[in-house]
């Protein structure tokens, strides 16, 4: 048999960071664009998740989606940010088809790979699935665990690239650290539940004199490591009784990140998932987060979260809304700007990704519905398809009220492939009549950039 060795490729590392799925940037494998999809099942994990995770590797060409067969890959596995951690796992595994999925089951102990070896580079084989069994300490922790992933082989297995040539990834994958403590407040306790989904909660603190909650995590503030990010997005979920007063039945906060005031898409408020507890969501995306480290002058190595309670918020209707899970970000512009009860308006949907800001150009089945005051749901709009991401629908509301939307995102599908359903959750808002949000109009710049802001004025105009 004769050892074949790649041409020598494009300088290429790229990484993303605390996502559960992502296409990191191609290198130049010949004449074909090579990316590493890698993707996470449960997409949503925590400390008290109590089950298998399934990590998917599939290197395919950029240009045509086709799978790259016979990959073996050299998978690096550290828990942390810190290149310098002892790996928790690292070894060589070959997959015939080019899909590989490490069947991870968390546990203490040391780490144990299933998995019979081929001859050539004694690499871990996968099963005809593009199964391999792992047992091990690996998704344990809540935190940040460093993925890197460098391709020796692609087309056959005695394929191998010229030593230093190899492509190289880098992806960070985040377990949702759960921290619970008890606030006093006079002469009551009230439980609070912070789940970071970045890295694990520190210097978690309560000041009862103005109810200001304020936490920290681990996090790198160099601007050119997060420039160079492929994507990031930072997600801090914070749960409080609806029986605190002053606290669980506000309607408005202050927030801030690092001392630097936050508002607009990036703190989402949700009192209506749960009857008794009040939920607050801290969503900070790449560009928020490069924002945030260029105003900082002092670039400590956590990032710091506060929040406190405000009397008058001044209630805005939702120009962008999160889902809770999925990653996705909808914008909502209506005509005519201003809001008038018992006339019809139109609202005009776009999907866009919540870690990147960019625009969803795939079709997005959703649902959308609006409820009154008293919770009467008043419309329903159900398997609703926005087309290349954007649909449009006539709204009329009765009286002048604060009513509530959401929008839920069912699969998002593409060119007849299977749909998507990682991408799903529940996004939540308010509509406010008669009133119009100037404010979350502009709000939508900072979150994604003048970009977006440039098209939506070239719109209307």
């Amino acid at each position: 048999m004769v050892l074949l060795v790649l041409p020598t490729l494009a300088s290429h590392h790229a990484f993303a960071d605390g996502l559960f799925q992502e296409n990191l940037p191609p290198a130049s494998i010949g004449d074909r664009d090579a990316s590493l999809f890698v993707k996470i099942n449960p997409p949503i994990l925590t400390t008290e998740t109590e089950q298998d995770a399934f990590l998917q590797f599939r290197l395919f060409d950029a240009k045509n989606d086709e799978t790259i067969k016979f990959t073996t890959f050299v998978i690096e596995v550290t828990k942390g940010t810190d290149p310098n951690t002892r790996p928790l796992l690292r070894d060589v595994f070959h997959t015939e088809s080019g899909l590989l999925t490490l069947k991870i089951q968390p546990e203490e102990g040391e780490v144990r790979v299933f998995a019979t070896k081929e001859d050539f580079l004694q690499a871990y084989k996968a099963d005809p699935g593009g199964t391999i069994n792992i047992r091990g300490p690996i998704l344990l922790e809540g935190g940040l665990y460093r993925f890197k992933i460098d391709v020796l082989t692609v087309d056959n297995i005695r394929n191998l690239f010229a030593p230093g040539d190899e492509p190289s990834f880098e992806t960070f994958l985040s377990v949702g650290d759960i921290y619970k403590a008890d606030v006093q407040s006079g002469d009551q306790t009230y439980s609070t539940t912070v789940i970071s989904y970045y890295d694990k909660v520190q210097d978690f603190r309560f000041d009862p004199a103005t109810l200001t909650y304020s936490w920290s995590m681990p996090f790198d503030w160099n601007v050119e490591r997060i420039q160079a990010a492929a994507s990031l997005f930072v997600h801090e979920e914070i749960i409080v009784p609806k029986s605190f007063r002053g606290v669980g039945d506000s309607v408005a906060f202050n927030a801030s990140v690092n001392g630097v005031p936050i508002s607009g898409r990036m703190l989402s408020l949700d009192p209506f998932s749960s009857e008794e507890e009040l939920t607050l969501h801290f969503l900070l995306n790449r560009n928020d987060i490069i924002s945030l480290a260029q105003q900082l002058s002092d670039k400590p190595n956590t990032m710091q979260f506060e929040f406190f309670p405000v009397s008058d918020g001044g209630d805005q209707t939702s120009g962008e809304i999160a889902t809770d899970t999925g990653g996705m970000l909808v914008l909502l512009v209506w005509s005519p700007d201003q809001l008038t009860a018992n006339t019809d308006l139109t609202l005009g949907l776009e999907f866009h990704d919540a870690f990147s800001g960019d625009r969803i150009t795939k079709d997005v089945t959703y649902d959308l519905r609006t409820f009154d005051p008293e919770g009467y749901q008043l419309h329903s709009f159900i398997f609703q398809l926005a087309e290349g991401g954007s649909d449009s629908l006539t709204l009329t509301f009765p009286t002048d009220e604060k009513y509530r939307i959401e929008v839920e995102v069912k699969e998002v599908t593409f060119d007849g492939q299977a749909p998507d359903l990682t991408r799903n959750g529940i996004a939540r808002g308010i509509v406010v009549v008669p009133e119009f949000p100037m404010g979350a109009i502009l709000a939508v710049a900072g979150a994604l950039g003048s970009i977006i802001m440039f098209q939506r004025l070239a719109r209307k105009a």
